[in-house]
């Protein structure tokens, strides 16, 4: 019995870092397809709008989706609007971009 004693204490100062990163990375990644849905909601705002009021407006309706973290480029693709949106991710995760297109008859 005397060999025991404190086991317990060693086998959680062992186990906890593990149980930690685990616990890290599933929130880092709820946290990037968090940022990813952000990402693709600004892209399809940004077209929508620059089908109706122009690129200057389509972009300014993207940013807004998420000020100061995500940016809105515009282009046109014979009768369409692309508009791509990326999202700085937060601490080490990396940026998101998404991609949504709006058509112009």
């Amino acid at each position: 019995m005397r060999g025991d004693r404190g086991s317990a204490t060693v086998e959680f100062a062992l186990t906890l870092p593990a149980v930690v990163l685990v616990l890290a990375v599933l929130l880092a990644g709820a946290r990037h397809t968090a940022d990813a849905a952000v990402a693709r909601e600004a892209a399809a705002t940004a077209a929508r709008v620059a089908l109706v009021d122009g690129a200057a407006a389509g972009q300014r309706a993207g940013a807004a989706v998420s000020p100061g973290r995500v940016s809105v480029r515009l282009a046109t693709d014979g009768g369409w609007w692309v508009a791509t949106a990326t999202l700085r991710g937060a601490g080490p995760l990396p940026d998101v971009t998404a991609v949504a297109k709006a058509y112009q008859p």
